[in-house]
């Protein structure tokens, strides 16, 4: 009976002094923001495993820029996705897999192995050389959505400024995947600053 106790004790520690770290991430960060930018009380942290989603909704207000930046423990980091959308589903900002992207590569490798077959096929002339240089793009295309995914996955972004014209909703969903094999913080820094004039 003790060492159930204990157990639950252990258990119950172990997750307040983690929520609390949690928080201790979004405090850190809170003091990182600098004029002429303001912290917005809308910033959240929350723990993350396999498995977890959440939604946070943060209203922006007309005649302010907002920069949001999201900061993820980095034994996580790899299997977080955060998507920022608004109501009508237009995407602001988008992390982790690309899927769209991962499509768009698949596509053009089809694509030029379809080509290539097509070069075998024709020895010489002015359609071969076409035939080529058109192969050759499309590799240097293809390179180009590589690097891209790459960046993506191993240096994303974290951070993304917005203004909007009209007071809006913006949706944030964090996501981890089911290989996320550990637990992590994810913190959500909303910061604002009041909008410079575009016009006399």
């Amino acid at each position: 009976m003790k060492s159930i106790i204990w157990l639950f004790c252990l258990i119950f520690y172990s997750s307040f002094v983690f929520t609390q770290n949690c928080n201790d991430l979004l405090n850190i960060h809170k003091v990182g923001v600098r004029y002429p930018w303001k912290y917005d009380i809308q910033s959240k942290s929350a723990v993350f495993f396999a498995g977890k989603n959440s939604r946070v909704n943060i209203i922006c207000s007309e005649g302010k820029d907002y920069k949001i930046s999201f900061v993820v423990s980095s034994q996580i980091m790899e299997h977080i996705v955060i998507k920022v959308t608004d109501a009508n589903g237009k995407v602001y900002f988008n992390s982790g897999t690309d899927e769209e992207l991962i499509n768009t590569i698949k596509q053009k490798k089809d694509f030029l192995l379809s080509l290539e077959n097509q070069a075998i096929k024709i020895k010489a002339g002015k359609k071969k050389i076409e035939l080529d240089a058109q192969i050759n793009n499309l590799k240097l295309e293809i390179l180009k959505y590589e690097n891209e995914l790459e960046q993506k996955r191993y240096k994303p972004d974290t951070s993304f400024e917005f203004t909007p014209a009209s007071t809006m909703e913006l949706i944030v969903q964090v996501s981890a995947t089911e290989k996320c094999s550990g637990k992590g913080c994810v913190a959500i820094v909303v910061a604002n600053k009041l909008s410079e004039k575009q016009s006399f």
